[in-house]
């Protein structure tokens, strides 16, 4: 019993000791301590009723909309510090950023799927004050179908030389049932040459697309207007894109030395590769004096052409250039810049 005794006058002791310092903490308020203390070990929890919506099939240009519903199942309060969106086509809000225990919201959805086509899936980031998921993500997914089908979706015309025409074919699709028409196909680029070839099976006509022309070397690109009577898709856009090559290629299209020191020697090398098997290279010019150079074979198709900066240079920029003669009508003159600086 005396046991007993002694036990008891300890515990009491032990919580009366703990109580006393829990009032000393919050100023002498000991009547709200147990509350105090729960509070401590209050957290938020964010629940949603639904993580992943597939809006199905839908059309381009059709807009999606859903509300993704959450609760806080937690006893603390949750706040939503940001909703984000995986793409700009994507936009949320939500309906309340404060919320206590039990209280539900919404985060509003639209999605605008504009360009895309084909199987999609973006995301929505959650980020709370939720100790356990601060961030949360929710999806949307689904099918995105055309009214009408253009193919390919992008021309690719390839490399060909300077004024050889190419041609590609382009078939236009329009859904089975919808009784849409193509009423135009044009360019604003002068180069292209557009006409019907023929009606294709399950209303799809085919075009036949020619590039022609083109009175210039390097890349191009350009785009083709598909016109329909579709409701959403009243005009398709092709891009179209390729490479224009003279008899000769080169590279690199610049020659740069960077910073070097005066005296020690430095080269570099440009490959030239000979398109046009019968065009030939008469001579090669290089400035100012001191850059040398050296042209040998490189197999049958090919030159290497050394540009070399002997040590006699002098301080400073360097600001010169290659020119390369050739029999080529289409490329009689190659001309490569050259640039550098010199330092002691």
């Amino acid at each position: 019993m005396k046991e007993l005794k002694i036990y008891l006058i300890s515990t009491v002791f032990a919580v009366g000791f703990g109580f006393s310092d829990l009032a000393i903490a919050g100023e002498g308020d000991t009547t709200n301590v147990v509350d105090k203390v729960e509070k401590l070990a209050e957290k938020p929890k964010i629940s949603f009723e639904k993580q992943v919506y597939d809006f199905g099939k839908i059309f381009g240009g059709d807009v999606v909309t859903y509300k993704f519903k959450f609760q806080n199942a937690g006893k603390g309060e949750l706040i939503i510090n940001s909703v984000k969106t995986s793409c700009g086509c994507t936009a949320a809000l939500v309906s309340k950023d404060k919320l206590l225990s039990n209280e539900s919201g919404e985060i509003d959805v639209k999605f605008n799927p504009g360009k895309f086509v084909g199987k999609v899936s973006k995301t929505v980031t959650v980020n709370s004050n939720d100790p356990e998921t601060p961030t949360y993500k929710l999806t949307i997914s689904g099918v995105i179908i055309e009214e009408v089908v253009v193919n390919p979706r992008r021309i690719n015309f390839g490399t060909s030389r300077k004024g050889d025409s190419v041609t590609k074919t382009l078939e236009i699709k329009p859904l089975t049932g919808l009784n849409i028409q193509v009423t135009k196909v044009e360019s604003p680029s002068p180069y292209l040459t557009i006409s019907k070839d023929k009606d294709g099976a399950d209303d799809s006509s085919v075009y036949q697309i020619t590039f022609n022309k083109y009175d210039y070397i390097g890349n191009y690109n350009g785009m083709i207007f598909v016109y329909t009577t579709g409701a959403r898709q009243e005009r398709v856009d092709v891009p179209f894109s390729g490479e224009a090559i003279g008899d000769l290629t080169f590279y690199p299209e610049a020659v740069s030395f960077g910073t070097i020191k005066q005296k020690l020697e430095s080269k570099r090398t440009v490959i030239i590769n000979l398109v046009n098997s019968d065009v030939k290279i008469e001579k090669v010019e290089v400035h100012p004096d001191f850059i040398k150079h050296a042209l040998s074979d490189l197999n049958k198709k090919s030159k290497r052409l050394e540009i070399i900066l002997g040590d006699n240079r002098p301080l400073g920029k360097i600001t010169g250039g290659i020119k390369i003669y050739t029999t080529s009508s289409v490329q009689p003159v190659i001309s490569i810049p050259i640039n550098g600086e010199v330092k002691e």
